[in-house]
């Protein structure tokens, strides 16, 4: 093979003495970043794969076989931080069988991990959150509450804070209670959930605290009332809606004040609610009709995206 001129991308050219063909030669592995920065352009932009195509010369079928192979783009490296993060974890559904967990580190304000799976339970967590106990020293734990959560938390973390998220306790309280409970155990419950955003004290905690268990004692016998199906003869508790809240702020309790006692632990997950599963749901909404594996590329590319230089954690106390 000898030089032979160049194309009009100036691109140098080769000719075979042989068999006289003439080809340029081509790096696979530039061929391959520039198609993941072509397709994470696409994901995170607004144009659609018709623009994109016209922008580039290529027919969009020709394009669309490009980005059939994204594995690159689905590989997740955990970051590295500092010596001591707090965690903010959550799940949020990309499609009707698929999962995304999100390991969000609230002092550097970017995720740190994540992984997709089929369903948010137990085994899901520990897989991922493995990891970042290897790597990380974690100093305060927020969650929502799901349930296969918590025991991955209670097996991996134990003797860690971990703050339940508030506004999931307010907000799932409310739409049980609705907007006018009809009996007076759920009015005056109501009234102790929409006070529960303003305790910002240890004095308010306790206040706060002795106002649902005198709540609770004076409720008692009444949430007990059950109803009787005359033809089955099965009987159910009556107030069954109320009961439920009370049981999901007693088992909640012990780990909703975390934030008073440390103020750098926030006592919502809002930083990955409206911060990341807000704007993927948009970005999801915006692609709709692609398919899986590109509905993980994208969240990846977005994940990264949110991704900031290499930040320095300050010492948690």
């Amino acid at each position: 093979m000898v030089k032979c001129g160049y194309t009009s991308a100036r691109t140098q050219r080769w000719k075979c003495h042989q068999c006289l063909k003439v080809s340029c030669r081509k790096r696979q592995d530039t061929s391959k970043n520039n198609t993941s920065r072509l397709m994470r352009n696409w994901l995170l932009g607004t144009n659609t794969l018709a623009e994109i195509s016209k922008k580039i010369s290529i027919t969009r079928r020709a394009l669309t076989k490009r980005f059939s192979k994204i594995k690159k783009l689905l590989r997740v490296a955990l970051k590295k931080l500092g010596k001591e993060i707090i965690l903010i974890l959550d799940g949020t559904l990309i499609s009707k069988d698929r999962v995304l967990l999100i390991v969000y580190d609230f002092i550097s304000k970017q995720p740190l991990a994540w992984a997709f799976t089929n369903r948010e339970c137990f085994h899901s967590w520990v897989k991922l959150l493995s990891r970042v106990q290897a790597k990380h020293r974690v100093a305060a734990l927020v969650s929502d509450g799901q349930k296969g959560l918590i025991k991955a938390l209670q097996m991996l973390f134990p003797g860690i804070p971990h703050q339940r998220c508030i506004a999931h306790i307010v907000r799932r309280s409310l739409a049980w209670l609705t907007r006018k409970p009809k009996t007076e155990a759920g009015l005056e419950l109501r009234l102790l959930i929409l006070k529960l955003k303003n305790v910002q004290s240890k004095e308010l905690v306790l206040l706060w605290k002795q106002y649902f268990k005198l709540w609770d004692e004076k409720h008692r016998e009444f949430l007990k009332e059950k109803s009787l199906n005359p033809l089955t003869q099965k009987s159910w508790f009556t107030h069954r809606r109320v009961r439920a809240i009370r049981s999901l702020i007693k088992h909640a309790l012990p780990s909703m004040f975390w934030y008073i006692t440390n103020p750098n632990i926030p006592n919502t997950t809002n930083s990955v609610e409206g911060g990341i599963n807000s704007q993927l749901s948009e970005l999801l909404r915006r692609h709709r009709g692609i398919t899986r594996k590109q509905k993980e590329a994208l969240a990846t590319c977005f994940l990264y995206s949110k991704r900031k230089a290499i930040l320095s954690t300050r010492k948690f106390s």
